[in-house]
């Protein structure tokens, strides 16, 4: 074998290649070729990107994203914060082969630096071909060919981006602009407290994944998707294990005209589905135990749109609007958290929380592959809750707003 072919089979394997208009700056190819293409093609890449941010007011100096979900309803601290960092930053491993039939099998390796105080992260690895897709990329609940074009990078609070270990097997209805999709999932489970209340449920073992469907429908102008989730999902309280059904279905679409403007929205609702919830997924329960002592999933459900306006071919704005309701009726009890007028344990009470979201931003773009920008940040949290405490029937709500100028660059190597 001589050193050009091993260097070759070393970005099949290790460093993916990428088949965009636009290739990466360290991209190699093999000589031979089948249907015009090089055989084997591999590429090494980046796409830098710096987050920085002044958060004007509210309770999200800890967060690196704009997440209301976070949002510390109960605190008081409304001082200033400013932060700079490139740990979204990300590096790209890929890498194609055809066969001698024509048939091209595609594989990519990416990592990110969210790992916590700049540790490396796996975000994405995955092999696929025209009818399976293997490894960790996208969940097939979600649309991966969405998304509004901002500078923070937590998106809209119910939108659906999360990268899950899956099968995925797509086909289409003799009809090459009808796609379908179906997938197993990893199971994704939420078990982390909420910051307002402790609803005293605990991590149990799944054991089965999470299932899929979807179908998408593409045109000149862009396409509209319709998906759906299946999911069994196991809790456990006070050392008993039960399992309940949780279900989801989401709607999404893309618009754009010849000069790249472009209109993107999704809607999504369900019950037992915070997990995929990006406000929500590591901050709630997919389900809760009820006054007739029955664990039951949570229902869920939000929207989000944007709007992508280009004045010159480098200048343009966005502007993007989202929000999220989920809650828990009728809880056989729960803890409520940060209220120093009530610690007292509530039973036979409602939660109800509400995110909302708004964000307007401007991009330019210097030169091809870089763009800068700057854009304002502004989102809400507002949670009311009721219940009996101490055989005294209580109701409350709770408000916080907070906002964030951000910044920074996209640069794509």
């Amino acid at each position: 074998m001589t050193i050009k072919n091993s260097f070759l089979i070393y970005f099949l394997f290790l460093a993916p290649a990428l088949l965009l208009s636009q290739d990466r700056y360290l991209t190699v190819s093999s000589k031979d070729s089948i249907n015009g293409l090089p055989k084997i093609k591999g590429s090494v890449g980046a796409n830098l990107k710096l987050n920085g941010y002044f958060d004007v007011f509210g309770g999200l100096q800890e967060s690196e994203t704009f997440n209301v979900g976070m949002i510390d309803v109960f605190g008081t601290d409304d001082s200033g914060s400013f932060h700079m960092d490139l740990y979204q930053t990300q590096i790209k491993l890929e890498a194609a082969y055809i066969e001698k039939g024509g048939e091209m099998v595609y594989s990519l390796v990416e990592f990110d630096f969210w790992g916590g105080n700049g540790r490396m992260r796996l975000r994405r690895a995955f092999v696929e071909s025209r009818h399976w897709q293997i490894g960790q990329n996208w969940n097939n609940f979600g649309d991966e060919a969405i998304w509004p074009n901002i500078m923070e990078w937590e998106g809209p609070p119910s939108g659906i981006w999360l990268r899950s270990p899956h099968i995925k097997y797509s086909n289409n209805f003799k009809r090459k602009s009808w796609i379908y999709e179906i997938s197993i999932e990893a199971p994704i489970t939420n078990y982390i407290s909420l910051q307002e209340i402790d609803l005293e449920v605990e991590e149990a073992y799944q054991v089965t994944p999470d299932l899929t469907f979807a179908v998408k429908n593409s045109y000149n102008w862009g396409h509209i998707r319709l998906s759906s989730i299946l999911r069994n999902v196991r809790y456990k309280q006070n050392d008993q294990i039960d399992n309940f059904l949780g279900y989801g279905l989401a709607f999404s679409g893309i618009y754009a005209t010849e000069r790249k403007n472009n209109l993107q929205f999704q809607l999504v609702g369900g019950k037992g589905i915070t997990a995929y919830m990006t406000s929500i997924s590591g901050l709630g329960y997919d389900g809760y135990t009820n006054i007739d002592d029955q664990f039951v999933s949570t229902p869920a459900y939000g929207g989000w749109i944007s709007y992508e306006y280009f004045f010159t071919p480098r200048l343009h704005s966005n502007i993007v609007f989202g929000s999220t309701v989920y809650g828990f009726n009728d809880v056989k009890d729960f803890v409520l958290k940060g209220d120093e007028d009530m610690e007292e344990t509530v039973v036979q009470g409602d939660f109800d929380n509400f995110h909302y979201y708004g964000i307007v931003n401007m991009m330019y773009e210097p030169f091809p592959r870089m763009t800068i920008g700057l854009e304002l940040d502004y989102g809400a949290k507002d949670i009311n809750f009721s219940g009996i405490v101490n055989g005294n029937f209580i109701e409350k709500s709770k408000a916080r707003d907070a906002m964030r100028i951000s910044f920074g660059f996209m640069f794509y190597l």
